[in-house]
């Protein structure tokens, strides 16, 4: 009897032990980790004249691209880097391919490949702090 309460003991402990594991993470995962494109984590405000005013990209870490305006809703998008000068998302059913043509620690610039058209959308790193202007009524 005192050998099973032992048994039984010792199982109930080691349930109990913090183990840590020793699998890594998957190797999709750790390559999206450590390989982030430079413009990944800023916020981006489009400079284009004939951007919605506060117009912004901000691409996230873990893969979500959040974009907006002063004027607009905002949209929640998944976006993937294709290689190294290009990258996509989802907008509505479209997906949407770019070219990263010019990227500095101030300045993104993006060639859109539309349908039947290519597009240049210039971006400059966010100013802090930003307040959009007041809309008219």
């Amino acid at each position: 009897m005192r050998k099973k309460v032992a048994i039984v003991a010792c199982l109930l402990l080691s349930a109990c032990s913090d183990r840590t594991s020793d699998t890594p993470p998957p190797q999709a995962e750790v390559a999206f980790e450590q390989e982030q494109p430079p413009f990944v984590g800023k916020v981006w405000m489009s400079t284009d004249a004939a951007a919605a005013p506060g117009a912004l990209r901000i691409f996230l870490p873990n893969g979500t691209l959040l974009m907006d305006s002063c004027w607009e809703t905002y949209r929640l998008a998944e976006w993937r880097s294709v290689d190294e000068r290009r990258i996509e998302w989802q907008e509505d059913t479209a997906a949407i391919q770019a070219e990263v043509a010019e990227i500095t620690d101030k300045r993104l610039v993006l060639r859109l490949q539309l349908v039947g058209e290519t597009k240049e959308e210039t971006y400059s790193a966010a100013r802090v702090p930003f307040v959009c202007p007041d809309m008219p009524r």
